[in-house]
């Protein structure tokens, strides 16, 4: 005959129980969030959330004028001149940012195969008090920097609604 191998069940620890001197929600709250192995779950899930891409959420972008002309500068390091997406919206410029990474790596001595995919975004939108020509308006981007220059137009004053007697 076969002998069965006699092992010692696997310890569990403890249950605790709740407190009686709280309500049921408070008890809840407890049990799931402050207890283990919740709060791993809810420590790996926030983790996720938080975690930086290659570009961060915003960018800093600085807006000045000289005599002639306005300018907007954008500090993009690690982007390239392919990632970089410029939209002129009247008195509005709309600077995106997309990356898209593909990994893949084989290894047949470990016998594994690794593929990750991820894509990050990041835009802002200037308000100019100028209008925005596209024909004379210019971009140049070097050494991680947006540059965006265009002449200085007054906006034309909005004429009014003149409401006639009905």
């Amino acid at each position: 005959m076969d002998e069965k191998d006699h092992r010692e069940p696997k310890s569990r620890p403890p249950v605790r129980p709740l407190p009686m001197n709280q309500t049921p929600m408070q008890q809840l709250d407890g049990f799931f969030f402050q207890s283990q192995p919740f709060r791993g779950v809810l420590d790996s899930i926030d983790a996720f959330f938080q975690q930086k891409g290659l570009f961060p959420a915003s960018f800093p972008v600085d807006v000045y004028e000289t005599e002639s002309e306005w300018v907007v500068t954008a500090e993009l390091p690690g982007a390239r001149r392919e990632n970089i997406h410029i939209e002129l919206l009247g008195d509005r410029i709309k600077i995106a940012l997309t990356n898209d990474i593909d990994t893949e790596e084989t290894n047949d001595v470990h016998n594994y195969y690794y593929r990750e995919r991820r894509m990050d975004h990041s835009e802002r939108v200037v308000v100019l008090p100028y209008t925005i020509y596209k024909q004379r308006t210019k971009a140049v981007f070097k050494n991680g920097v947006l540059k965006i220059h265009g002449p200085k137009n007054t906006r034309k004053p909005e004429t009014p609604l003149i409401l006639n007697r009905g």
